[in-house]
Protein backbone atom coordinates (compact mmCIF):
# COMPACT_ATOMS: atom_id res chain seq x y z
CA UNK A 1 0.00 0.00 0.00
CA UNK A 2 1.47 3.53 -1.18
CA UNK A 3 1.19 6.45 1.04
CA UNK A 4 -0.74 9.14 0.32
CA UNK A 5 -0.11 12.88 -1.07
CA UNK A 6 0.20 13.98 1.87
CA UNK A 7 2.00 11.26 3.76
CA UNK A 8 4.79 11.72 1.16
CA UNK A 9 4.89 15.51 1.70
CA UNK A 10 5.65 14.49 5.84
CA UNK A 11 8.03 12.06 5.36
CA UNK A 12 10.28 14.36 2.98
CA UNK A 13 9.61 16.89 5.51
CA UNK A 14 11.32 14.77 8.53
CA UNK A 15 13.85 13.97 6.51
CA UNK A 16 14.83 17.81 5.59
CA UNK A 17 14.44 18.84 9.46
CA UNK A 18 16.44 16.02 10.60
CA UNK A 19 19.52 16.97 8.11
CA UNK A 20 19.32 20.42 8.73
CA UNK A 21 19.36 20.08 12.64
CA UNK A 22 22.91 17.54 11.91
CA UNK A 23 24.30 20.14 9.70
CA UNK A 24 27.49 21.54 12.22
CA UNK A 25 27.89 25.41 11.82
CA UNK A 26 31.49 26.01 11.13
CA UNK A 27 33.11 28.56 13.57
CA UNK A 28 35.31 30.77 11.41
CA UNK A 29 38.64 30.46 11.80
CA UNK A 30 40.91 33.11 12.96
CA UNK A 31 43.55 33.74 10.90
CA UNK A 32 47.19 33.93 12.76
CA UNK A 33 48.72 37.01 13.21
CA UNK A 34 52.61 37.10 12.74
CA UNK A 35 54.49 38.58 15.32
CA UNK A 36 57.11 41.18 14.58
CA UNK A 37 59.58 41.80 17.18
CA UNK A 38 60.54 45.22 17.66
CA UNK A 39 64.19 45.70 16.88
CA UNK A 40 66.41 46.07 19.93
CA UNK A 41 67.28 49.88 20.11
CA UNK A 42 70.81 50.13 19.60
CA UNK A 43 73.31 52.11 22.37
CA UNK A 44 74.99 55.31 21.30
CA UNK A 45 78.19 56.28 22.33
CA UNK A 46 78.74 59.94 22.74
CA UNK A 47 82.79 60.82 22.29
CA UNK A 48 83.98 62.32 25.24
CA UNK A 49 86.65 64.93 24.60
CA UNK A 50 90.14 63.67 26.33
CA UNK A 51 92.32 67.38 26.68
CA UNK A 52 96.48 65.77 26.91
CA UNK A 53 98.25 67.81 29.25
CA UNK A 54 101.58 67.76 28.57
CA UNK A 55 104.12 66.15 31.56
CA UNK A 56 106.24 69.29 32.59
CA UNK A 57 109.50 68.76 31.65
CA UNK A 58 112.16 68.18 34.14
CA UNK A 59 113.78 71.10 35.73
CA UNK A 60 117.53 72.30 35.69
CA UNK A 61 118.75 70.84 38.25
CA UNK A 62 120.28 72.77 41.37
CA UNK A 63 123.53 73.88 41.57
CA UNK A 64 124.49 74.26 45.26
CA UNK A 65 126.02 77.46 46.55
CA UNK A 66 128.80 76.94 48.68
CA UNK A 67 129.06 79.28 51.36
CA UNK A 68 133.12 79.33 53.02
CA UNK A 69 132.49 78.29 56.55
CA UNK A 70 135.52 79.90 58.23
CA UNK A 71 136.85 76.82 60.29
CA UNK A 72 136.38 74.49 57.24
CA UNK A 73 138.76 77.23 55.21
CA UNK A 74 140.81 76.92 57.74
CA UNK A 75 141.11 73.41 57.35
CA UNK A 76 141.78 73.59 53.35
CA UNK A 77 144.62 76.11 53.73
CA UNK A 78 146.14 73.54 56.23
CA UNK A 79 145.98 71.26 53.00
CA UNK A 80 147.25 73.68 51.35
CA UNK A 81 149.66 74.90 53.16
CA UNK A 82 151.15 71.63 53.89
CA UNK A 83 151.04 70.90 50.09
CA UNK A 84 153.09 73.89 48.78
CA UNK A 85 155.54 73.12 51.21
CA UNK A 86 156.50 69.76 50.39
CA UNK A 87 156.35 70.38 46.65
CA UNK A 88 157.49 73.85 46.11
CA UNK A 89 159.64 74.27 48.80
CA UNK A 90 160.16 77.75 50.41
CA UNK A 91 161.82 79.83 48.52
CA UNK A 92 162.65 83.89 48.91
CA UNK A 93 161.70 84.33 44.92
CA UNK A 94 158.79 81.93 45.25
CA UNK A 95 156.51 84.63 46.31
CA UNK A 96 152.59 82.70 47.50
CA UNK A 97 152.34 79.31 46.00
CA UNK A 98 148.93 78.23 45.74
CA UNK A 99 147.64 74.11 44.96
CA UNK A 100 145.17 72.53 43.72
CA UNK A 101 144.48 68.92 44.90
CA UNK A 102 141.97 66.14 43.42
CA UNK A 103 141.18 63.11 45.84
CA UNK A 104 141.82 59.64 44.78
CA UNK A 105 141.36 58.13 48.07
CA UNK A 106 141.98 57.53 51.92
CA UNK A 107 142.83 55.14 54.85
CA UNK A 108 142.17 55.46 58.33
CA UNK A 109 144.92 58.49 58.46
CA UNK A 110 146.08 58.87 54.97
CA UNK A 111 144.43 60.90 52.53
CA UNK A 112 145.55 60.00 48.69
CA UNK A 113 145.79 62.96 46.41
CA UNK A 114 147.08 64.53 43.28
CA UNK A 115 148.36 67.80 44.06
CA UNK A 116 149.02 70.78 41.43
CA UNK A 117 151.24 73.52 42.85
CA UNK A 118 152.31 76.59 41.24
CA UNK A 119 154.25 79.82 41.91
CA UNK A 120 153.66 83.17 40.60
CA UNK A 121 156.24 84.66 37.50
CA UNK A 122 158.81 86.77 39.20
CA UNK A 123 160.32 87.90 35.91
CA UNK A 124 160.85 87.14 32.05
CA UNK A 125 164.27 85.66 33.32
CA UNK A 126 162.44 83.75 36.25
CA UNK A 127 159.13 82.20 35.37
CA UNK A 128 156.86 80.78 37.63
CA UNK A 129 157.57 77.24 39.10
CA UNK A 130 155.18 74.25 38.74
CA UNK A 131 155.16 70.91 40.79
CA UNK A 132 152.15 68.08 39.51
CA UNK A 133 152.20 64.65 41.58
CA UNK A 134 150.85 62.38 43.75
CA UNK A 135 151.16 62.94 47.36
CA UNK A 136 150.25 60.97 50.35
CA UNK A 137 148.66 63.72 53.14
CA UNK A 138 149.08 62.25 56.94
CA UNK A 139 146.60 63.02 59.79
CA UNK A 140 146.09 63.36 63.34
CA UNK A 141 143.66 61.79 65.09
CA UNK A 142 141.81 65.00 65.35
CA UNK A 143 142.19 65.23 61.59
CA UNK A 144 144.99 68.12 61.30
CA UNK A 145 147.98 67.42 58.81
CA UNK A 146 150.82 66.27 60.15
CA UNK A 147 152.64 65.77 56.92
CA UNK A 148 152.74 65.14 53.19
CA UNK A 149 155.05 62.78 51.67
CA UNK A 150 155.75 62.39 47.50
CA UNK A 151 157.35 60.05 45.53
CA UNK A 152 160.49 60.09 44.63
CA UNK A 153 162.02 60.64 40.59
CA UNK A 154 163.82 59.32 37.76
CA UNK A 155 163.51 54.92 38.66
CA UNK A 156 162.46 55.20 42.25
CA UNK A 157 158.87 56.44 40.71
CA UNK A 158 157.11 53.62 39.84
CA UNK A 159 158.76 51.91 42.71
CA UNK A 160 157.67 54.42 45.41
CA UNK A 161 154.21 54.85 44.25
CA UNK A 162 152.92 51.02 44.54
CA UNK A 163 154.82 51.43 48.29
CA UNK A 164 153.19 54.46 49.18
CA UNK A 165 149.57 54.02 47.64
CA UNK A 166 147.03 51.17 47.44
CA UNK A 167 146.50 48.91 44.15
CA UNK A 168 143.02 50.80 42.92
CA UNK A 169 145.02 54.32 43.61
CA UNK A 170 147.96 52.96 41.73
CA UNK A 171 145.91 52.67 38.99
CA UNK A 172 144.53 56.02 38.44
CA UNK A 173 148.23 57.30 38.81
CA UNK A 174 149.96 54.88 36.36
CA UNK A 175 146.77 56.08 33.83
CA UNK A 176 147.36 59.50 33.71
CA UNK A 177 144.15 60.62 33.92
CA UNK A 178 144.33 63.72 36.21
CA UNK A 179 143.17 67.06 34.41
CA UNK A 180 146.02 69.10 35.57
CA UNK A 181 145.40 71.87 32.95
CA UNK A 182 141.98 72.43 35.03
CA UNK A 183 143.87 72.87 37.95
CA UNK A 184 146.42 75.21 36.72
CA UNK A 185 143.69 77.51 34.71
CA UNK A 186 141.68 77.67 38.36
CA UNK A 187 144.95 78.94 39.68
CA UNK A 188 145.22 81.41 37.87
CA UNK A 189 142.20 82.42 38.05
CA UNK A 190 142.79 82.45 41.82
CA UNK A 191 145.08 84.91 41.77
CA UNK A 192 142.54 87.86 40.36
CA UNK A 193 139.61 86.57 42.07
CA UNK A 194 141.20 84.98 45.25
CA UNK A 195 138.97 82.27 45.26
CA UNK A 196 139.54 78.92 47.24
CA UNK A 197 140.86 75.50 45.59
CA UNK A 198 138.22 74.15 43.23
CA UNK A 199 137.39 71.11 45.64
CA UNK A 200 136.31 73.43 47.84
CA UNK A 201 133.94 75.22 45.31
CA UNK A 202 132.78 71.55 44.20
CA UNK A 203 131.88 71.08 48.03
CA UNK A 204 133.72 67.55 47.59
CA UNK A 205 133.53 65.76 50.74
CA UNK A 206 136.82 65.64 52.41
CA UNK A 207 137.83 63.79 55.60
Amino acid sequence: MFPSPRQYFLIILLVFVTACSNETTALPTKTPFQTVASPTPIPTFTSIPVVITSSPLPTQPTIPIFTPDAIQMERWREYEVALAMKLLPPNPLRGEVLCEWELLGRSDQEVYVWAFCQSPPYTEDLPLSIASMPAVVHLGNDGDVQGVEIPGGGSAYARNIRKMFPPDVQEIIFRHSIDTEKMEAHINSRRENQNPPSIVLSATPMP
